[in-house]
């Protein structure tokens, strides 16, 4: 086996999707792959491009939102190393349903759509995996208009901030504050809301110590009252 498909099979190995399956299986898939590194900020594919492949994140981090149509920004969900994404037009051959932004530098495993038909047709029982995926999506989706028609804009933005702080979040050390490298608009954008309404929340929370506001960051200094926005007492 060469180097390069070992390594491509020892990614797979490390994802919860394929982590089960037999190694002749991983060499199948890891014979098919392809080995893609993105830059932050590298639009993978927009919403209506052909669902041509999916995509398995070896390393960083990918953002899925929308563009709408008065140009502002939502995300859906941000996936980390050992997730897919690009499944859903892949399985059933529509158009993208999203954009793919990379939100960091990211080094990506991508199969063919074809090569994944060709798969599941002769592994059916990896269908099931699949579907378990497509499950979390749809869950996250209700999550995600559940938080838009119940939920008030400082509960949302803690719930991000959180999240961001999960999947990118950086700290000096293990315990102290966590700093988000992403400007307000940015995550005025990921919501789709203003940056006025962000900055209005953040400068209320920056006054009584919750986070600290920099140029193109913000700390998290006290993720417990976050918390407390997100499932209020």
């Amino acid at each position: 086996m060469s180097e390069t498909l070992q390594r491509r099979r020892e990614m797979l190995a490390r994802t919860p999707l394929f982590a089960a399956i037999p190694p002749s299986l991983l060499d199948e898939l890891a014979a098919k792959a392809k080995t893609i590194s993105v830059d932050p900020r590298e639009i993978l594919f927009s919403k209506g491009d052909p669902g041509d492949r999916l995509y398995l994140v070896a390393k960083g981090l990918i953002r899925i939102g929308v563009l709408s149509a008065e140009g502002r920004e939502v995300t859906y969900g941000m996936i980390r190393p050992g997730e897919l994404f690009g499944e859903i037009a892949v399985l059933d051959g529509g158009a993208r349903s999203a954009d793919a932004t990379a939100m960091e530098t990211s080094e990506l495993l991508a199969i063919d759509r074809k090569d994944v038909h060709a798969f599941l047709q002769r592994h059916p029982i990896q269908s099931l995996h699949l579907l378990k995926v497509l499950c979390d999506r749809v869950r996250r989706a209700d999550d995600l208009l559940e938080d838009v028609v119940f939920m008030s804009l400082p509960g949302r933005l803690a719930k991000h901030l959180l999240v961001l702080d999960a999947t990118m979040g950086s700290r000096d050390h293990p315990q102290g504050p966590a700093t988000i490298r992403l400007s307000q608009q940015e995550v005025a954008d990921h919501l789709g809301i203003s940056r006025e309404s962000v900055n209005k929340v953040l400068s209320k929370w920056e006054q009584v110590g919750i986070v600290t506001l920099g140029r193109g960051q913000i700390t998290l200094n006290k993720t417990k009252a976050l918390e407390e926005f997100v499932s209020p007492p």
